[in-house]
C-alpha cells in the first residue's frame, strides 16, 4: 500500500490495539486526521510520509480513550515492519474518571464534616479533570460524571439500607417464630411481641417491593456496569418472592392457628394435638428459611461491595 503525501515516498505504519490485555478488533482510530481500522488480529496499517517521525493518534468515538502512549503521540519506529502497541481504555470505566468521581464524593463528605482537607481534595479534582481533558474528555463528559456520582451518593445508602434491613427483619422474624413455638402456649403475650416483629418485617418487605423497579433503574442510570442491576434483580426476586411471599408469608397461618388456640375456637380435646402440629411445622419450616437468609446475607454483602466500588 503506497500513497503520495506531499513530496517524497510513503511507508506503512503498523500498529496493534489492546485494551485490558485483549485485542481490539474492527475499531477505527484516527492517525494524523486519517482513519485506520483494525482487522481481526487487532492490527491496523496506515500510509505515512517517510519523513514522519511521530504521529498523533485519536479514538474515533467515545468507546475508548488512548491510555498509552500518553497524549496519543507515537514515535515511528526506524524499522517500519515493527508493530507499535497502542493501549486503549474504556471511556466509561477509565481509572481516572473513577478517581475523579471518587474524589468528588470524598469532597462532599469532607465539606459536610467541615474538614480542612477540602482544599487539597479540590486541587486533586482539578488536576484529574485537567488530565481527563487531555485524554479527550469534554466539559459535558465531566458534568455527566458529576451527575452520576451524585446519583450514586444518593441511592447507594438507600439501596444498601433496603436490602440489609430486609435481611435483618426477616432474621428477627424467624427468631420470633421459634420463640412463639416455645412460649406462646405458655404466655399469650409472646404473640404480642411477635406482632411487633412482624410489623417490622412487613415494612421492610414493602419498602423493597415498592422501590425494586426504581432501584434497578437508578443502577442502570448511575452505575456503568450493566451486570449490577441484573444481580440486584436476582437478589430482590429471591428476597421478595422466593423467601418472602413463598415461605415467610405462609407462616402467618401458624400464627392464626395459635390465635385460635387461645380464643377457644378449638375444642379442648384437640388443643394438645394442634399445639404439637404447630410446633412441628415451626421446627420444620423455620430453620431452612433461616439458612437461606444467612446465604442471602453473604450474597447481599458481596453485591454491596461491588456496588460501592
Amino acid at each position: 500500500m503506497t500513497w503520495l503525501i506531499g513530496y517524497g515516498q510513503t511507508i506503512v505504519f503498523k500498529g496493534e490495539l489492546l485494551s485490558n490485555n485483549s485485542l481490539v478488533k474492527n475499531y477505527t482510530i484516527i492517525i494524523d486526521g486519517n482513519p485506520a481500522t483494525t482487522n481481526e488480529s487487532g492490527v491496523f496499517t496506515a500510509a505515512i510520509s517517510s519523513s514522519t517521525t511521530q504521529v498523533e493518534i485519536k479514538t474515533s468515538d467515545k468507546s475508548y480513550i488512548i491510555l498509552y502512549p500518553i497524549g496519543g503521540r507515537v514515535l515511528i519506529p526506524k524499522n517500519p515492519s515493527l508493530l507499535t502497541q497502542i493501549v486503549l481504555e474504556s471511556f466509561q470505566s477509565s481509572g481516572q474518571i473513577k478517581s475523579y468521581m471518587a474524589s468528588l464524593s470524598q469532597l462532599k463528605d469532607a465539606a459536610k464534616r467541615g474538614q480542612s482537607e477540602t482544599k487539597a481534595l479540590q486541587a486533586k479534582i482539578d488536576s484529574i479533570a485537567a488530565n481527563l481533558k487531555k485524554l479527550g474528555y469534554s466539559n459535558d463528559d465531566l458534568r455527566i460524571a458529576r451527575e452520576k456520582q451524585d446519583g450514586i451518593d444518593l441511592f447507594y445508602p438507600e439501596i444498601s439500607g433496603a436490602l440489609q434491613n430486609y435481611i435483618l427483619q426477616a432474621q428477627t422474624l424467624m427468631i420470633a417464630f421459634k420463640f412463639i413455638g416455645v412460649y406462646a402456649f405458655v404466655n399469650v403475650n409472646a404473640l404480642t411481641q411477635y406482632a411487633q416483629t412482624q410489623n417490622g418485617f412487613n415494612q421492610a418487605f414493602e419498602k423493597l417491593y415498592v422501590n425494586y423497579p426504581t432501584y434497578s433503574k437508578k443502577m442502570a442510570d448511575y452505575w456503568d456496569d450493566p451486570s449490577l442491576s441484573k444481580t440486584f434483580e436476582g437478589i430482590a426476586d429471591t428476597l421478595i418472592y422466593g423467601i418472602g411471599k413463598n415461605k415467610i408469608v405462609p407462616l402467618n397461618d401458624l400464627k392464626n392457628q395459635i390465635n385460635q388456640y387461645f380464643q377457644n375456637q378449638i375444642p379442648d380435646k384437640d388443643k394438645d394435638k394442634l399445639k404439637k402440629e404447630i410446633q412441628s411445622q415451626i421446627e420444620a419450616q423455620v430453620p431452612p428459611i433461616t439458612d437461606q437468609l444467612i446465604a442471602m446475607e453473604q450474597r447481599v454483602k458481596q453485591f454491596l461491595s461491588l456496588l460501592k466500588n
